[in-house]
C-alpha cells in the first residue's frame, strides 16, 4: 500500500491487518519499488494513491510492472487531478477507490479481489 498521507497509511494498515492481510506500506513510489523488490513473492496486489509527490501512482504502477507485468493493482485518491478513472482502469487497475471511503468496505473489496482469479 502506497500513500503519502501517513495517517491514512497507518489506519489502512491496521484495518487490513485485522482483515487478515499481510501489509507492506510505503510513503512514496520509490519506497514502494524497494519494498516490492525485496518482498515480491509475498505481495499479491498493490494499492496505490494516485497523486503523490515525486512518482505518482500511475508511474509507480508502470515501474512495478517492469518487475512483474502481472502485478494486480487498485488505486485510491482524494482528488484525481487531470487523471481520469478510465485512464487508471486502462492501466489495469481493478478498482479505483475515491476518498473519503469506508476503510472496512475497501478492505472487504480488496479481500474479494485478492481471493478471486485475476
Amino acid at each position: 500500500m502506497v500513500d503519502d498521507e501517513d495517517l491514512l497509511l497507518s489506519l489502512m494498515e491496521v484495518v487490513l491487518r485485522r482483515q487478515g492481510f499481510n501489509v507492506f506500506t510505503a510513503s512514496s513510489g520509490q519506497d514502494a519499488l524497494a519494498i516490492y523488490q525485496a518482498n515480491q513473492r509475498s505481495i499479491d496486489m498493490a494499492l496505490l494513491d494516485v497523486r503523490m509527490p515525486g512518482m505518482d501512482g500511475p508511474t509507480t504502477l508502470l515501474a512495478l510492472r517492469q518487475i512483474n507485468p502481472q502485478l494486480r493493482c487498485c488505486f485510491m485518491s482524494g482528488e484525481l487531478g487531470n487523471v481520469k478513472i478510465d485512464d487508471l482502469l486502462a492501466l489495469g487497475a481493478e478498482r479505483v477507490f475515491l476518498k473519503p471511503f469506508s476503510l472496512t468496505q475497501v478492505a472487504a473489496e480488496l479481500w474479494n479481489l485478492v481471493h478471486s482469479t485475476p
